[in-house]
């Protein structure tokens, strides 16, 4: 018995090793096949026909796509490439039936989508109708207009279809290139003006007075211009602007490239619509409502005193012989050493300083950048705190004249309005120099810099060597 049981299960094993290897050696691969034979670069032209409306997007040869129905305007590179690559991937699935009798169960009497590709070559393809998504699993039924079989793709397919004019639509603003920009300009509607003109590696202000400009700041201001894209598309013919408080813009900024090309953003009223935070904005150079997020006008209307320069006394380091320092009541000098070196001179007692300290803290004054410009010209240092400051750093050049003065202060203040939560006044930190009229207000972390006294310069004495034990 068990012999005959171990020969039946050896030629069911045989059986099946034999079907598989068959099956292994001569079965092929069921080759892909794809809804329309196109390759997404030969696609120039995609047709969208919605019960309700027809959707047109085309190129030229090495052109960029460009909506032609129901409006001519620009398009979305990325969103119409993606839409040509769907199309071109697109992959049959299961034919369903090769002749149905009734195309209602399958959403195709009446297709949702029909999509027509036409090629560079001039060739239009079979319109793909596409109907239902399937009850169950992850396909959608489609046919092609030159064939009566309802065939199946993917389930992404019909959404991946279903388009509206503003998807499809160009959403950026501004295209210039932050490194070909030669100069900018900021018109309000106060009549004020500001223009900032590149100066080789530079940035400086022009108008409404002469300043460097700080190039961190300029170029986050062209950069907020460059990522603003359209939130939404308001008019394409407004019969006026002026209800969008385009007719005299709060804000014009114009960019002008070194190849003499002019880009400009209006910026007008605030969307009314509850729920809505847009701005109504348009280009200078043509006629469409906009509306841009509001940090984008925030990061864009700026003053004077936002694109300055901050640097509070900039110096060489280099060219300095002593530093007449005082903070608090602390009096102190740092003076080059006659050798090389530094010293630290205090009631006229002269001791070697930490060479590495000094220079260190000489860096930090001329590398002294304020957080905003409070005030230029300082009418009064005392509501800064600057007729009495923490720290003042004399600066004196080896040619014996001097190269100027910091000032740093701290200031409590009281807050005019409470904040919850915070109780008692506020610390802040201001400071000024004679290399201009202007004061700043500093970080805490900058001040803690000039919060230095004279014993923190002092050269450390190297601790001495303990006696070897005796035995």
């Amino acid at each position: 018995m068990r012999i005959r049981n171990t020969i039946i299960a050896i030629v069911v094993l045989l059986i099946i090793g034999g079907y598989a290897l068959v099956t292994a050696r001569w079965s092929k691969p069921v080759p892909t096949r794809h809804l329309l034979n196109v390759k997404q670069d030969d696609i120039a032209k995609i047709e969208l026909k919605y019960p309700d409306r027809d959707l047109v997007v085309e190129r030229g040869k090495s052109q960029p796509w460009r909506i032609t129905k129901p409006i001519g305007v620009d398009a979305d590179q990325v969103t119409v490439d993606n839409l040509a690559r769907a199309i071109s991937a697109a992959d049959v699935t299961k034919t369903v039936e090769d002749k149905p009798t009734d195309l209602n169960p399958f959403g195709l009497a009446k297709p949702a989508t029909v999509v027509t590709v036409t090629t560079f070559q001039g060739k239009t393809l079979p319109a793909v109708e596409v109907g239902k998504t399937t009850p169950v699993g992850f396909g959608a039924y489609v046919k092609l207009s030159d064939n009566p079989a309802v065939l199946m793709t993917s389930s992404a397919f019909p959404s991946g279809m279903n388009k509206t004019v503003d998807e499809l639509r160009d959403r950026d603003l501004m295209a210039f290139k932050v490194d070909d920009v030669s100069r900018f300009t900021l018109a309000k509607d106060d009549g004020s003006t500001i223009e900032v003109v590149r100066d080789g590696d530079q940035w400086k202000i022009t108008e409404p007075g002469n300043y460097l400009a700080d190039p961190t700041r300029v170029r986050e201001l062209l950069g907020a211009l460059l990522e603003a894209k359209v939130a939404d598309f308001v008019a394409d013919e407004p019969n006026s602007v002026s209800q969008y408080g385009l007719g005299k813009p709060h804000l014009t900024v114009t960019v002008y490239s070194k190849k003499n090309a002019e880009e400009s953003l209006l910026f007008g009223f605030k969307q009314s619509q509850q729920g809505k935070d847009g701005i109504y904005v348009r280009r200078g150079e043509s006629t469409p409502v906009y509306t841009v997020h509001e940090w984008v006008l925030g990061a864009v209307d700026k003053t004077v005193f936002d694109l300055r320069d901050k640097t509070v006394m900039g110096f060489d380091p280099s060219a300095v012989q002593s530093a007449d320092v005082t903070v608090g009541t602390d009096k102190f000098a740092l003076k080059r050493a006659p050798k090389g070196g530094w010293d630290v001179v205090e009631n006229d007692k002269t001791s070697p300083a930490d060479t590495p300290d000094v220079e260190r803290f000489l860096d930090e004054i001329r590398d002294l950048k304020g957080v905003s410009i409070v005030a230029d010209p300082m009418r009064s240092p005392k509501p800064f705190g600057l007729d009495h400051p923490h720290t003042v750093v004399t600066l004196n050049g080896k040619d014996g004249k001097q190269i100027g003065t910091v000032k740093v202060s701290k200031l409590n203040v009281k807050p005019s309005m409470p904040v919850p939560g915070e109780n008692g006044p506020k610390t802040e930190y201001f400071a000024d120099s004679t290399a201009g009229t202007a004061v700043y207000s500093i970080s805490d972390f900058s001040f803690s810099l000039f919060d230095k006294p004279a014993a923190l310069f002092r050269a450390r004495t190297a601790a001495p060597k303990p006696s070897p034990a005796k035995h």
